[in-house]
């Protein structure tokens, strides 16, 4: 007898969790609402070599662990050009060198569009290609992306609003 009750205990907490997180995942909760901008760089401007002064840091987590070699920890903006640290190792980006930002969202587990990022794809592919900044590791990124937009004015060829 206690056997059954037993199973049947579980059947139905099995069914409740699969009902919940199937409803979770067709029906996702929306995150919040971002303008995120795309921004167009424009070609055949001459390369610059000095980046010039520094006018804004952004900081991500305090601790990132040496196991994830993606993450950017850092982002500091200078007057031609952007420079970009993780692990005790920066990679420098001349407004020159780049060909576009252009915006994405990052999915959570359960929640659509919790996260934002931005693309930042190179000119030259040998360099990397593309490189990845999310608002997840860098709390900051809109305001670094602001920031951008007010500094490179005369580098930018085109800015569209999205969302």
């Amino acid at each position: 007898m206690e056997s059954i009750e037993i199973k049947l205990l579980y059947g139905v907490l099995l069914l409740g969790l699969g009902f919940f997180f199937l409803r979770k995942m067709l029906n996702p909760p929306q995150g919040p609402k971002y303008t995120l901008k795309s921004i167009a760089f424009r070609s055949g401007r001459l390369p610059a070599d000095v980046l010039g002064s520094l006018l804004y840091t952004a900081k991500g987590a305090g601790l990132i662990l040496p196991t994830e070699l993606d993450l950017w920890s850092e982002v500091r903006l200078y007057e031609h050009g952007l420079v970009l640290r993780r692990n005790k190792k920066e990679k420098t980006l001349f407004f020159s060198e780049i060909a576009a930002i252009e915006p994405f969202l990052v999915n959570s587990l359960f929640v659509k569009g919790k996260y934002y990022g931005y693309d930042i794809q190179l000119r030259n592919k040998d360099r990397g290609g593309s490189i990845l900044l999310k608002s997840s590791d860098i709390p900051q990124l809109g305001e670094l992306i602001d920031k951008l937009i007010e500094t490179a004015g005369e580098e930018i060829e085109e800015i569209v609003k999205i969302g």
